[in-house]
């Protein structure tokens, strides 16, 4: 028969053995995931990558992904909300699944959340989280706005000339999503106003260089691409620097303009 003063000596070793008993149930085959990174940030329009890293002996069955939006889920993304992928094996157990996604305009400064669940072919299962922070990029400033020219500086003469002409007042300039442009030409039509068609425009990754092109309306061939460097780009002032070759007219070659545009009402 126990004592009253050995119970506590053996209550101690029964929770030591439901303790190991507990431990040896542990499956050691269980998936193990490695996400990288597992937090990014990136501008609107752009494309961010991950990669899940898969550790499953009992072999791959597939990667659920589910979307969030401030936390609740995104009926619209995938197939009725989610996407089911399957990892591709690397050798020796190890899976790996790369992530794309392309940040969008709506979502930017909102907290939007990748779920993956990986299930191995036994159904044991792991999950990982990612999370995806979007700023405005500098195409969506611009072609979220109607901009209108307030000023076009000759910088490389002095004094410093403005050349923006009195019938350049009223005219909209409107850079599109989709890369095309147009100018909504105001009353006071300048003289060579409907002359040209314009066809695209085009913001570098390091948002640095803006280029548009477009051609003669009389002959298609004639093309021009205007290239600028960027001076300012926000939401209530883009400024953009031109060289432009005025050898012709004894002048030179590098000669510098620099246009301002502000939204338009």
């Amino acid at each position: 028969m126990l004592s009253f003063k050995s119970f506590p000596i053996v209550l101690f070793a029964l929770i030591i053995g439901l303790a190991g008993c507990k431990k040896d149930n542990v499956d050691t085959n269980a998936p193990v995931l490695r996400l990288t990174p597992d937090n990014v940030l990136g501008k609107s329009g752009r494309v961010v990558e991950a990669t899940l890293y898969i550790t499953a002996p009992n072999t791959a069955k597939d990667v659920v992904i589910y979307k969030t939006i401030n936390l609740q889920k995104d009926p619209a993304y995938g197939n009725g909300g989610t996407i089911t992928a399957v990892p591709t094996s690397t050798g020796n157990g190890q899976y790996e699944y790369h992530f794309t996604y392309q940040l969008k305009d709506a979502e930017v400064d909102k907290l939007v959340g990748f779920n993956f669940r990986f299930t191995d072919a036994k159904g044991l299962a792991a999950e990982k989280d990612l999370t995806v922070n979007t700023t405005t990029s500098g195409q969506q400033i611009i072609y979220s706005r109607r901009w209108k020219l307030v000023s076009r500086l000759w910088t490389s003469v002095s004094p410093v000339v403005e050349d923006k002409k009195p019938c350049e007042d009223d005219n909209i300039f409107v850079w599109n999503a989709d890369s095309t442009y147009n100018v909504q030409f105001g009353g006071s039509a300048c003289t060579y106003d409907g002359f040209n068609v314009f066809d695209k425009w085009k913001l570098s990754d390091d948002e640095k260089t803006f280029t548009q092109v477009y051609h003669s309306l009389f002959d298609p061939a004639n093309i021009t691409t205007e290239t600028y460097t960027v001076k300012t780009l926000n939401r209530d002032k883009m400024v953009l620097v031109q060289l432009i070759d005025l050898t012709i007219f004894g002048l030179s070659d590098k000669e510098v303009f620099e246009s301002t545009y502000v939204p338009a009402p």
